[in-house]
């Protein structure tokens, strides 16, 4: 998991954004607006607060603030940070309701 120190910054951050530009042609503005939107996206999945559109992102494959919470908590279920096809297809989907007063102790 990313602990903020440079080595992780690095591999997690700086190495994908390299091999990004050089892979995928676009201008300043949108690596940019990309940038912005998805930072935004990480500040919301690491809430822990629900949405009210939870329920819509959730039936378009989105990841939600539960379900991030859900991979924080046991680790080896949800893995997506934006869409959660990859892990409905692979079997490490768990939806955070079914653990709701089983691992969670809060509203999911």
């Amino acid at each position: 998991a990313f602990d903020g120190s440079l080595v992780d910054t690095i591999c997690m951050i700086l190495v994908p954004l390299v091999i990004v530009a050089r892979l995928v042609p676009a201008n300043v503005w949108s690596y940019m607006t990309f940038g912005t939107l998805y930072a935004n996206w990480l500040v919301l999945i690491h809430s822990e607060f629900v949405h009210p559109w939870d329920e819509v992102f959730r039936k378009l494959g989105f990841g939600t603030a539960a379900d991030h919470h859900v991979h924080h908590r046991l680790f080896v279920y949800n893995y997506g940070h934006l869409f959660m096809y990859w892990d409905w297809a692979l079997g490490t989907y768990r939806d955070p309701r079914s653990l709701a007063g089983k691992q969670f102790s809060k509203d999911l």
